[in-house]
């Protein structure tokens, strides 16, 4: 799996709200990342290297802008933030019955191009295997949105098909625009988690993948040799040679 250099930019614009005229707000009103023993202040700067580690909406909420406040509880968010309740304040309080439970995904023929980047979102790998039906990539976007809100961490998504409905050579399956690779939980723009077996790969959002993965409806199974992540979903989530780096989702045609 090859992987371009990933850059996260943030505009001065979006932060206009975390200055007071023109000052940085004090050492009192730092804000808690992820774990709850990484500062991030409200500078342009910081804020970029908070969301660069993904951390996700916390890095925005504090400082008065919010990106996604018709998908989480903020407020309550913001306090389970600063109480250091990590990633788990994602789930309590973003899992509300917006993007939540099986989602309609739109019918349509052909085959439609994935963006490079969305909500939640990045790719890699190479650019003409990104294509799939309508209802796949809506469900790619959809998955992305609601794992982002739950863990704080984007998805990097890899190989769909090409824009003929083949797998250029490079896979077994791939064909029609109905499956996808996702790379192993634990990766950011900074950190390359290439397998289950480093330190960086998170098993407790690879669960909340699939979940909302069964969630949304449609998808026929995934391919993934975490052995715990698999007895958790029996039947759903199989082993298969070289899946030990990625997910393979595939859904219906």
């Amino acid at each position: 799996m090859k992987w371009p250099v990933l850059i996260f930019s943030v505009a001065c614009s979006m932060l206009a709200a975390c200055t007071e005229q023109g000052k940085t707000q004090s050492v009192s009103d730092l804000m808690l990342v992820d774990d709850g023993n990484t500062p991030a202040k409200c500078t342009v700067k910081d804020i970029t290297d908070c969301t660069t580690s993904a951390g996700g909406l916390s890095c925005f909420s504090r400082c008065g802008f919010q990106p996604s406040d018709k998908f989480c509880a903020m407020e309550a968010l913001d306090k389970c933030l600063d109480s250091k309740g990590g990633n788990g304040c994602y789930v309590k309080h973003c899992n509300a019955s917006v993007h939540s439970g099986l989602f309609a995904a739109p019918k349509g023929e052909g085959l439609v191009k994935l963006p490079a980047q969305g909500y939640g979102y990045e790719t890699f790998d190479v650019e003409w295997m990104r294509y799939g039906k309508p209802r796949t990539v809506a469900r790619v976007q959809e998955l992305a949105i609601r794992v982002y809100n739950k863990t704080g961490k984007k998805l990097f998504i890899g190989d769909l098909s090409s824009s003929s409905g083949g797998n250029g050579g490079r896979h077994a399956g791939h064909y029609e625009g109905v499956e996808v690779d996702i790379a192993v939980m634990g990766n950011t723009p900074a950190v390359h988690c290439y397998t289950i077996y480093e330190g960086c790969y998170l098993r407790s959002a690879s669960v909340v993948l699939i979940n909302e993965i069964i969630k949304m409806g449609g998808a026929t199974g995934v391919l993934f040799n975490d052995p715990s992540v698999r007895a958790k979903f029996p039947g759903f989530v199989s082993y298969a040679g070289g899946h030990d780096n990625h997910y393979h989702v595939s859904w219906q045609r």
